[in-house]
This record gives C-alpha cells, structure tokens and sequence, in this order.
C-alpha cells in the first residue's frame, strides 16, 4: 500500500513528460439526473499529463455531436503545477482509504462525481459517498473545480445542441 500511495505522489507531483498520449489523471463531472431528454444534461472535465482540461457537455442522452460538445484549454505550466500540489495529499488520502458509496443514496435530483487515475487505475469519487467520506470527496472535487479554467464549461454547453 505504501509503494501504491508514493507511486500516486509522485505521479501528481512529479513534472508530466509531454506525450503523444497523454494520460488522464483526473476527471469530474455533474449530470441533472434522471430528467426527460428536453431538459436532461451532463459533462465531464478531465486533466490529463500533458496540462490539457477538456470539458464534454452533452443535452439530452446524446453521447455524440451534435448533441455533445468538447472544448480543449492547457493549464499554464505555473497553474499545473499548483493543481498537482494541491491535488497530491488529498489523493494519498485517498488511496490509502477510498471512499465509499452511501448503500442508500437520494433518489433523483442531479450529482456531482469523479475519479483519479492512478497508475492506470482509476479511484472513485462516488457521487453519493457515505458521510464519513463526504468531506474528503468534497475536497478533492473542489480541487478539480477550482482548477478547471472558467467559462470552458459555459463554453461547452452554448456549443451542444439540445434534442
């Protein structure tokens, strides 16, 4: 456990090598949960190795254009390195205790969620955690909020078509 959570560590911290592929290492997302197509939507941001944040929005159940829209922004090399500075003790925490699912979640309504990659495995945020975990998802997921770049979901969204 131990070689997992210093493997983690220096994944997030150590300075990414640019790629072809670049790899993900966090991603985090809201949909408005179960609604009819008209008014239902959904979007993940993910950061990968390489600085870049893309935001997919889909309107309605589309997982395809026109119904779906990307945008690509790159973090600057500074912002990087603050996010994965940040990023890196709360993920430890997170490997080393991953969060788990309230076995009785809300029902309807929308949701927050997300996952770290780490070392080709990914770790969840459960969208509904059990109390005991709530704070730490919370913190990881306003980590990722914080460093998405503003307006690149606005973005995405006024470009997606609804159904």
């Amino acid at each position: 456990m131990i070689r997992l959570a210093a493997a983690l560590f220096l994944a997030l911290v150590a300075a990414p090598a640019l790629a072809e592929d670049a790899s993900p290492i966090a991603v985090w997302g809201e949909d408005s949960g179960t609604l009819p197509p008209e008014y239902a939507w959904s979007y993940t941001v993910t950061f990968t190795t390489d600085r870049r944040v893309t935001v997919e929005y889909c309107k309605g159940y589309a997982d395809t254009a026109p119904g779906c829209a990307t945008v690509k922004k790159r973090l600057t090399k500074a912002s990087f390195a603050a996010f994965q500075a940040e990023l890196a003790p709360l993920a430890l925490g997170l490997l080393e205790d991953p969060a788990r699912t309230d076995p009785d979640p809300p029902i309807g309504g929308g949701a927050f969620f997300g996952k770290l990659n780490v070392d080709g495995e990914d770790v969840a945020l459960p969208a509904f955690p059990v109390d005991e975990d709530k704070p730490q998802v919370d913190a990881i997921l306003q980590v990722l909020q914080d460093y998405t770049p503003a307006g690149q979901v606005a973005a995405a969204e006024k470009q997606s078509k609804a159904p």
